[in-house]
């Protein structure tokens, strides 16, 4: 079945070129496509009694020929996206691999938490340390989940006190979310480090109109509930958005049942988020995000370096509190040609373990300093330009260790440029570049390049990207102890080329897109010298396939696949908990005059390896997920969801426990 791919595989060193150069000549094939259909005579008109000409009715149901000619257009590529340039750009009009995720689908599939929307996203792989509550680590395109850059509202969430810099999802729920926007590729240029996957950028509501107030509770099974409420409004003057949420689970083991543990381990969590605006005359305003995180979660032993899976303990808490918040002024100048932005950005993090044998606390802060100048050269030519200023500390208490406490900071200090422009309405383009510097790890110079051809007559579109990532050593890795002052930032590149296509007059989409990376100077523990080095090399390569298909006016189908390959080049063995194969179908269906709602997503995850050596295998799985509403009245929602539908038996990490079938009902209502 493969191999083709494995062929493609074999000469992939010269792919890049040519699918570069062919990109860079589609626009002159384009005009000379054009000049010779311009000097043709004018096609004979079919014979309508002809068995052989195609009608569009005998292929859809009846309805769908009715459909609007612009129904992809109107919801997916014109929406407008800004990580992948940093500046509010169409969707249609961007190169970059980018997926979003809009608040409504949020709401309409019931998701909870944003680790479990991410499932569904082409090249993403997200892995739980058992229940809800347990560690959630995002991988983009194979790479490991401290490549992976994570936003809220320009607000960088990567904790400095983690041993890598990471994210943990476990405790971000979906609140006041507008949408999710997920990169994938190399995004130092416009971000620094840890974005050598990509990004997963997060944008919160914007109030707007009247007073509006809306509260929701639901319950389920494994004594799982949640409640919240939030109001929001606004004006030309003001705007604001404030919402808070409460969580609840029993859950289940976080050890496998399979061992025999059968002690439940719950979580909870409580979120509070708010975005206040202002602005008191056309070209400036202010606007203000919170977002503040409690949770508690029950976990079980976990044997440190022994091979051993983890067993229940009875007594053993997580406790995390984390504060994001920023405060950013724009400026709009010379009529809108010069928009100017500053941004002041703090995080905090409070993170304890109540381990008997290990207990520990970490601290963490950030404080980022944000200042970006968009200049609207030509009415196709806007550049970017930007610096940024970076001051991350963490620290430590452990009772039994040697020091029992420890802390540390670091610096650093960013440039950045990026040019955006277009040559008519067909070709955009961008090219970036970006330089930091470490008062730890020296320096890093990065660079991006994306271009994007549409060819309007066949609805075509040519796209690709190359640029390099860097990660920058965390605090842990540096400067605590068993640290090593002198690493140097990891480093890969990383470039994509593919073909998007509309089909059945826009209410058909597939793209289809390969992608690869080369990562070096991974920070690995040295068995030689007992110590912390850039000694690690990877690469990861693939394909990404997304569709979606308007099957009638209140009918979508969505499907997604991803090919990965990954390998550890000093172990030959592919990278740990990355599947070769994933992919996910979803069928949403509107009935009852649009009032009932249903969404049905069926996602299979690939066999995958769980340790460097490759020696342990976890299998594959299919889960099928069900989520449905029904509006009873204008401010009155009815909404479900049912998880693992099918009650499937399965492991994301070896010895840890998954859940059977979770089903939850609730009502929404709005004022």
């Amino acid at each position: 079945m493969w191999k083709g791919y494995d062929l493609m595989l074999a000469w992939k060193p010269a792919m890049l070129p040519i699918c570069l150069g062919l990109l860079m000549l589609a626009p002159a094939a384009a005009q000379v496509n054009l000049r010779i259909q311009d000097s043709e005579s004018p096609a004979e008109p079919a014979d309508a009694s002809s068995d052989d000409s195609f009608d569009s009715s005998d292929f859809f149901p009846p309805g769908i020929t009715e459909l609007p000619e612009t129904t992809v257009e109107a919801e997916f590529r014109q929406q407008e996206v800004s990580a992948a340039t940093r500046t509010p750009r169409p969707l249609q009009q961007v190169a970059s691999s980018t997926t979003v995720i809009s608040g409504q689908q949020l709401q309409d599939q019931n998701f909870a938490m944003v680790g479990e929307a991410l499932r569904n996203v082409p090249g993403v792989d997200v892995v739980r340390a058992g229940p809800v509550g347990g560690q959630t680590s995002v991988f983009l395109r194979g790479t490991n989940s401290q490549h992976t850059k994570v936003l809220l509202d320009g607000i960088p969430m990567n904790d400095p006190s983690n041993a890598s810099r990471s994210f943990d999802f476990s405790a971000l729920a979906i609140d006041e979310i507008e949408r999710i926007e997920i990169v994938r590729g190399p995004q130092s240029t416009l971000y620094g480090t840890d974005a050598i996957g990509g990004v997963v950028s997060i944008v919160t509501r914007r109030g707007e109109g009247p007073l509006q107030i809306q509260a929701f509770g639901e319950g389920g099974n494994y004594g799982t509930h949640r409640e919240g409420i939030r109001a929001s409004g606004g004006t030309d003057l003001y705007h604001y958005s404030v919402g808070g949420s409460y969580y609840h689970t029993d859950g289940f083991s976080a050890a496998a049942r399979r061992l025999g543990n059968t002690e439940p381990d719950g979580f909870r969590l409580g979120t509070v988020s708010s975005r206040l605006g202002w602005t008191p005359s056309d070209n400036f305003e202010v606007d203000w995000v919170v977002r503040w995180i409690d949770s508690r979660a029950e976990l079980d032993d976990a044997p440190f370096g022994l091979g051993q899976p983890p067993t229940d303990d009875l007594f053993r808490l997580y406790f995390t509190q984390q504060l994001f918040t920023r405060v950013q002024t724009t400026w709009r100048l010379v009529d809108d040609l010069i928009e100017t932005k500053f941004a002041y950005h703090v995080t905090d993090f409070d993170r304890e373990d109540t381990d008997d044998m290990f207990p520990t606390k970490f601290g963490g802060q950030t404080l980022f300093f944000d200042w970006q100048t968009n200049l609207q050269l030509t009415k196709n030519n806007l550049l970017v330009v930007g610096v940024d200023y970076m001051d991350e500390s963490a620290s430590s208490f452990a009772p039994f260790g040697f020091p029992p406490f420890t802390e540390a900071s670091q610096n650093k200090s960013g440039l950045y440029v990026e040019d955006q422009w277009q040559l008519g309405d067909r070709w955009f383009n961008t090219v970036g570049f970006r330089w930091d510097q470490w008062n730890t790890a020296g320096s890093a110079d990065t660079y991006r390049v994306t271009s994007l051809y549409q060819i309007h007559e066949t609805g075509t579109s040519l796209h690709g990207t190359i640029g390099t990532g860097f990660r920058a050593p965390s605090l842990a890795e540096s400067l605590f102890p068993f640290g090593n002052v002198d690493l140097q930032p990891e480093r890969s590149k990383g470039w994509d080329v593919g073909i998007g296509q509309q089909m059945f007059c826009d209410r058909a989409s597939i793209d289809v897109t390969y992608f690869r990376n080369d990562i070096r100077d991974l920070i690995l523990f040295d068995l030689n010298t007992f110590t912390l080095e850039n000694i690690g090399q990877a690469r990861t390569h693939g394909v990404e396939v997304n569709s979606r298909w308007y099957w009638t006016e209140d009918t979508i189908i969505t499907a997604n696949y991803t090919r990965t390959d990954t390998l550890d080049l000093e172990t030959n063995a592919p990278l740990v908990r990355r599947p070769r194969n994933k992919g996910n179908l979803g069928i949403s269906h509107h009935f009852l005059d649009s009032r009932a709602f249903v969404d049905l997503t069926a996602w299979l995850v690939g066999p995958r390896t769980d340790s460097r050596d490759g020696t342990v295998i976890l299998h594959g799985y299919t889960l099928v997920n069900v989520a449905g509403y029904y509006q009873i009245t204008p401010g009155i929602q009815l909404f479900s969801r049912i998880d693992n539908l099918l009650d499937k038996d399965y492991e994301q990490i070896t010895g840890y426990g998954t859940g059977g079938i979770l089903a939850v009902a609730g009502v929404r209502g709005t004022w």
